[in-house]
């Protein structure tokens, strides 16, 4: 007798499981990146920046705007609050290039590539 209760109880949970998280899951697997847009971004690298001198979000949006200027700098992302810039690129994007736009976007910006 204890078994249908039970089984019963699991299928209760389950259901209720679904209910709630079922959206939520819905939306993780939407931001998934297609299938065309990772072989695109096959020959890009991601490139970690530790930036010193960066005291409000509008440094923080200088910055990003100079990173994205750069030829062959498809995205990047600046981050106030942890000093740092992560920047999509192609693999021939030398990393001077990128520590250089960073200190040409204004005075006392510096930057050097994050320790992997």
């Amino acid at each position: 007798m204890q078994r249908p209760f039970l089984g019963s109880l699991a299928l209760v949970a389950a259901i209720l499981l679904l209910t709630v998280g079922g959206p939520w899951l819905v939306r993780e697997l939407r931001t998934l990146p297609r299938q065309g847009a990772l072989a695109a971004r096959a020959d890009q690298r991601i490139v970690a920046l530790e930036v010193g001198g960066m005291t409000c979000a509008g440094c923080a949006a200088k910055v990003k705007v100079d990173l994205v200027a750069i030829p062959g700098v498809s995205s990047a992302e600046v981050r106030l609050a942890q000093h740092r810039a992560y920047v999509v690129c192609d693999k021939t994007v030398p990393d001077s290039a990128l520590t250089g736009a960073v200190g040409r976007a204004g005075p006392g910006f510096l930057a050097a590539i994050a320790a992997r």
